[in-house]
């Protein structure tokens, strides 16, 4: 199997169609969120990622490379990733950070997650919603997560 080609695309869209009920998301609009949200004057500096064949939530730091074929990002920790394998990805409210010095509590950016969506919502039609959390942006509907 090649690697970041065709037929890995093609591996995750078999997975996609055998775990989820609904894709929401296609390549180009999670091209368009994370180009919005690579935006300096976000100052971002991670948001969660939960990706249809992992079942626990990954931490991605901004910026996201987006130099990469169309249906690839490249994510720094774990280079490129097809778009279609976000199963959903949240900003969230508050980002917390180690503040490298031991026994000094983690620091907390606050995000602004109501003006992200309000730019995400100039797009057109996304499935984003906030939560409690954050800023949620759904890519497929699945058991584990339904709208």
């Amino acid at each position: 199997m090649a690697t970041h080609g065709r037929e890995e695309l093609q591996c995750v869209g078999r997975r996609v169609q055998a775990r989820a009920h609904a894709s929401l998301m296609s390549d180009t609009k999670w091209r368009k969120v994370f180009s919005e949200l690579n935006k300096p004057e976000w100052r971002l500096e991670y948001c969660i990622v939960k990706f249809i064949d992992v079942t626990e939530e990954k931490r991605v730091y901004f910026p996201i490379g987006l130099w990469s074929p169309r249906p690839w990002v490249d994510i720094f920790g774990f280079g490129p990733i097809p778009l279609r394998s976000i199963e959903w990805m949240l900003v969230p409210r508050i980002a917390k950070y180690k503040r490298g010095n031991p026994g000094v509590p983690d620091g907390e950016i606050e995000q602004d997650v109501e003006a992200i969506m309000n730019a995400i919502d100039g797009f057109g039609k996304y499935p984003v919603q906030l939560t409690e959390r954050g800023l949620l942006i759904m890519g497929h509907v699945t058991e584990t997560h339904s709208r």
